[in-house]
């Protein structure tokens, strides 16, 4: 890994690059090559704080799904509901979250030109000149903008600023705490390259002040990791299925003609072979950021580098990822036998048949699991119990559909219904 990270530094000319990678909640590796800051000669750590940019708006995402999740929100409101008199109150919140609300891109302010953030008021005020330049819902547009504003929506419901809402719900349970707000006094300097010599120039340290629920955070590659597996999945208690899934899941296509890029709730997702790679990348003055996830491995990877431009530092995580083998058979294998198959369901066991198709129903360590005989790898199903001979598809093949157990008169099963599709032992 150290190798690659100073090939990458090397063949770009940067002044440090940070590399690392993680594997169902385990850090693998991580390195750390060149110089935090060129004056002093501060070589770069693996502990050395990096502005992640718009990484940021992964963990303002998750929030908005958290609140709605306890009802405070619903995400398909429009923005008019809980902030009226705007000029963008057509669009919802869910169409925010995916850059798909036909927002402009940035607030209407000079922020870019003065380099300083306007408080919770200016934004507010700001809002009655923001334009609505596509309809809500008909394409992609990345909003800097439609963040700021799931922030002030997010104070607006509970009363207190989105940042310390991020700092309790998610920084202080997963023991985030390289991660803050305020540039750290160890953190790396941030600079622009010169285009016609060798030399670097350091690039302003903004404060994005109410904006920053778009791009304000500060990290190190050990709490990237971190915060890569919760969203893969890996702190249910910070993070549940149901946030998790719903980030997860495709809202909006970036690219239309190939369907390889895509948006869900505050992440991006990509087609890299037979993988859909999740993740977010970060840009500052100064700064560049990638998290990369992989969920079928629960595989993680960050980069990050103290340049504004020059290196693609999506696609050098995305290979620190790819190279990265998946866990074996064995590292997936459970610790004890399943528990025993309930007395209900073993009459349900084996193979049936709907509509000319094989399907084979197993008991498995988390419960009762279906596929298709023709394509297990990929048409698996997992259920709960939803009642007395009744069961409902919870991941999966028809996922939300309820499975039920039909019984003759002496208690035995003799068919299935499974999405009101009825099953039997043989082939009909």
């Amino acid at each position: 890994m150290r190798q690659r990270a100073d090939e990458v530094r090397r063949s770009h000319r940067l002044p440090s690059v940070i590399l690392g990678v993680g594997q169902s909640g385990k850090t693998l590796c991580v390195e750390g090559v060149g110089l935090a800051e060129v004056d002093g000669g501060r070589v770069a750590a693996p502990e050395t704080p990096y502005r992640i940019g718009s990484i940021t708006k992964t963990f303002t995402s998750a929030v908005m799904l958290l609140l709605a999740e306890r009802g405070e929100l619903d995400l398909d409101e429009p923005v008019e509901r809980y902030l009226p008199g705007t000029a963008i109150g057509r669009a919802r919140l869910r169409q925010l979250l995916s850059h798909c609300g036909g927002l402009q891109r940035e607030a209407p302010l000079d922020m870019w030109a003065t380099m300083r953030g306007p408080t919770g008021p200016e934004l507010l005020a700001s809002l009655a000149a923001a334009e609505q330049i596509d309809r809500p819902g008909k394409r992609w547009h990345y909003s800097n903008l439609g963040y700021a504003v799931l922030g002030q929506v997010a104070e607006r419901v509970t009363g207190q600023p989105c940042q310390m809402l991020i700092d309790r719900e998610l920084l202080l349970p997963l023991g985030l705490t390289s991660t803050t707000w305020r540039t750290p006094e160890s953190a790396a300097v941030g600079y622009r390259l010169d285009p016609y010599q060798e030399q670097v120039h350091i690039e302003p340290d903004m404060q994005q002040e109410a904006i920053g629920v778009g791009g304000q955070l500060w990290s190190t590659a050990e709490d990237l990791l971190v915060w890569g597996d919760a969203l893969l999945g890996g702190a249910p208690e910070v993070l549940p299925a149901e946030v998790i899934d719903a980030m997860h899941t495709v809202q909006v296509l970036v690219d239309r003609r190939r369907w390889t890029s895509g948006w869900g709730l505050g992440l991006i997702l990509e087609r890299t072979e037979d993988r859909i790679l999740s993740g977010h990348t970060g840009a500052m003055p100064g700064f560049l950021a990638a998290l990369t996830m992989d969920r079928s491995s629960r595989t993680v990877a960050v980069a990050m580098t103290n340049v504004t431009r020059g290196v693609p530092i999506s696609q050098v995580a995305a290979d620190v990822l790819i190279e990265t083998p998946a866990p074996t058979e064995q590292d997936d294998e459970p610790s004890g036998l399943a528990a025993p198959c309930p007395d209900e369901l073993e009459g349900a066991l084996g193979r049936w048949w709907s509509e000319a198709e094989e399907t084979i129903f197993t008991w498995q360590t988390d419960g009762l699991h279906a596929c298709l005989a023709s394509d297990p790898d990929v048409t698996g199903s997992r259920f709960v119990r939803d009642g007395v001979d009744h069961y409902r598809a919870v991941a999966g093949r028809l996922q939300g559909e309820r499975l039920r157990l039909v019984r003759d008169p002496d208690g035995q099963v003799v068919s299935l219904g499974w999405a009101t599709y009825p099953f039997t032992r043989s082939p009909r």
